[in-house]
C-alpha cells in the first residue's frame, strides 16, 4: 500500500496493520501458514503442467 494511501486511512480512524496483526498469530503460525501457501501453489502448478 503506498503512503498516502495509509495515510488517509489512518486519518479516518483506520487501522493499518498486516494479517499476522489482526489475526494475532505467532511467529511459528505465520511460518506455518507460508508453508502451506507455498505447497498449495506448486501443486496448483504441477497440476497445470499435466
Amino acid at each position: 500500500m503506498d503512503r498516502s494511501k495509509k495515510e488517509r486511512l489512518e486519518s479516518k480512524g483506520w487501522k493499518v496493520g498486516t494479517v499476522s496483526d489482526f489475526l494475532e498469530l505467532t511467529p511459528e503460525e505465520t511460518v506455518l501458514i507460508e508453508i502451506k501457501l507455498a505447497i498449495g501453489q506448486s501443486l496448483k502448478e504441477r497440476r497445470e503442467k499435466l
